[in-house]
């Protein structure tokens, strides 16, 4: 930061997705972004917050929690000050309990939670086929778009 404004923002978005849907929404925030989507298993524990000034993080949701990789991944951050996160996911469900855990573990690391976004997921049994469709990527474009000018100079 110079002057109290941020010159360039570095955003990183992770990901967790056992069925390719909550991937499909990172790649989609990544592609607008202009970085590369992360699954939060390839990087393991430990990431620094240092690296980055606001961090995307998705998953989709597992019995009303986020997937294990990514519960892993949250706990395990390396705290730093000034940091933002957005939260995303899919849901085959109703339930969007995942998203608020996933929220509790990075305020747990004195990460300000900006915003999140969720979408329906296709399940196993065919629940919400096709999704999440090409109207979700794009609503999933546009949120990570108008999250980061919450924090971004133009």
């Amino acid at each position: 930061m110079e002057s109290g404004r941020l010159q360039k923002t570095r955003v990183s978005v992770f990901y967790s997705s056992k069925t390719g849907n909550t991937k499909k929404v990172a790649q989609a925030i990544a592609e607008e972004m202009g970085v590369d989507a992360i699954e939060a298993a390839a990087i393991g524990t430990g990431y620094n917050l240092k690296k980055t000034d606001l961090i995307f993080v998705g998953s989709g949701n597992y019995k009303s929690a986020p997937a294990n990789e990514m519960v892993e991944f949250l706990e395990t951050l390396v705290p730093a000050e000034d940091r933002y996160a957005v939260v995303f996911g899919t849901a085959g469900g109703n339930s969007r309990l995942h998203m608020g855990k996933m929220k509790k573990l990075l305020e747990e690391k004195g990460v300000k939670v900006l915003g999140e976004w969720c979408c329906p997921g296709q399940e196993y049994e065919l629940k919400h086929k096709g999704r999440p469709d090409s109207r979700d990527l794009e609503e999933a474009r546009k949120f990570a778009k108008k999250e980061l000018k919450k924090i971004e100079v133009l």
